[in-house]
């Protein structure tokens, strides 16, 4: 498994855009085939999988701005929605990399963030007098969610051993 990066190396950068990237690219290939964005959430797996492979920096950075910038090249997340999103994913990326740092195992870690996440976007939906919108978005995006606890390990693993192969850990 990588080591957490400090925002002082290249590489936090790198990693952060190219899952920021990813978090583009695959929503909008679903949306290309009509599967929805609101019901599979599929920019959710890369914000998770940073963190947890990343550490807490990395998957803050991504849970920020993949939202802001799918929606500058994609109009998606919707407008409307789009703060609450951005609150959701921020705090995705940022559990689950401190749950990482805590030795916090994948399963665990990952429900715990996607719970923190929720209650973040609900919260934050409070004042905007958006709760039924959001509750209605929870309740739409269940088969995102079984996805999330299936496949985010698997990429948290696939990615690590990727990682792993490197010999200078340090270099990453």
């Amino acid at each position: 498994m990588p080591k957490p990066l400090g925002i002082a190396k290249l590489n936090f950068y790198i990693f952060s855009l190219v899952f920021s990237g990813l978090s583009v690219l695959i929503p909008f290939i679903f949306h290309q085939f009509n599967l929805g964005g609101a019901q599979f959430l599929p920019m959710h797996f890369f914000v998770l999988t940073a963190g947890f492979l990343f550490g807490w920096k990395t998957g803050l950075l991504v849970g920020i701005f993949s939202p802001l910038i799918s929606f500058g090249f994609t109009h998606m997340p919707a407008f409307d929605i789009l703060p609450s999103v951005v609150v959701e994913l921020a705090i995705y990326g940022l559990v689950m990399g401190v749950l990482r740092e805590k030795k916090v195992a994948v399963i665990p870690a990952l429900i715990l963030a996607m719970i923190a996440g929720r209650v973040g976007r609900l919260i934050f939906a409070i004042p905007t007098g958006s709760v039924s919108i959001t509750l209605g978005c929870f309740a739409e995006s269940w088969p995102g969610i079984v996805l999330q606890i299936i496949l985010v390990p698997f990429l948290i693993i696939y990615i690590g051993k990727f990682f792993s192969g490197i010999k200078n850990e340090d270099q990453i």
